[in-house]
């Protein structure tokens, strides 16, 4: 049976749907999108998962069954085999080898995918969480601030030497965008196949779907038919 919740919660899984698409978008291809659109990605990131009351843990307590898997391969110093690993870099950030594929071991509580291990910073390690807020809360992608904490006074004084030459240290957003894509996308199906309704306004039609609900957008991509403007404030269904 569908469950019956407050519209505000329905409003989250609509929300939260398109921000899963957003951040696959701007994850995809990261080496040919420019900074800002790269830099996007962070306030994305910090609202489904980081935030007082993450979107994600608002969305899944109506569906605790369905699973959230982050597959991350957590940063370590590279072996180039010259006996440098413990050079006192500044800082070192992971790359495309953090996303994980099927065959690697799944993180699935959400405390511990924030607390991932993505890079180095002065000796110790730095965290899929800080570099999320930094990016969001110091860089711009929510707030520009002024730097609190020390990532923070680190990552600002790299980000304007490489700002006109290289998107490469911003890209990491992009590699644990698809990450946390990969591991939302069963959550965003389950929502698409059967969302929260209110039963006084959305019936379900004999397409499976129900009239006057937000996924019925979605719906009409798959579907033999095409959401037609009638002209008079409805819409209509063209076979």
């Amino acid at each position: 049976m569908t469950p019956k919740i407050g519209p505000e919660t329905m409003l989250a899984e609509w929300l939260f749907v398109e921000t899963v698409a957003d951040v696959r978008r701007r994850s995809q291809d990261p080496g040919v999108r420019d900074r800002y659109e790269l830099l996007g990605i962070a306030p994305l990131l910090r609202k489904l998962l980081i935030d007082a009351h993450p979107l994600l843990n608002t969305v899944r307590t109506a569906r605790p069954e369905v699973p959230t898997e982050f597959r991350i391969r957590q940063w370590s110093a590279p072996d180039d085999g010259r006996g440098d690993a413990d050079l006192p870099y500044l800082f070192r950030l992971g790359g495309p080898e953090l996303v994980g594929g099927p065959e690697d071991p799944a993180l699935p509580k959400l405390k511990h995918f924030i607390g991932a291990r993505v890079g180095m910073v002065q000796g110790r390690p730095l965290t899929v969480s800080e570099v999320v807020k930094y990016y969001a809360n110091t860089e711009g992608g929510v707030h520009f601030a002024v730097p609190k904490v020390e990532t923070d006074h680190i990552l600002s004084e790299v980000a304007p030497v490489l700002l006109g030459h290289s998107t490469g240290q911003i890209e990491i957003l992009a590699h644990l965008g698809t990450i946390v894509a990969d591991a939302l996308t069963p959550l965003r199906d389950s929502i698409l196949a059967s969302p929260l309704i209110d039963t006084r306004i959305h019936r379900l039609n004999d397409r499976g779907f129900y009239d006057g609900h937000w996924t019925t957008d979605y719906q009409a991509k798959v579907s033999p038919g095409a959401i037609a403007d009638t002209g008079s404030g409805f819409v209509g269904v063209r076979l």
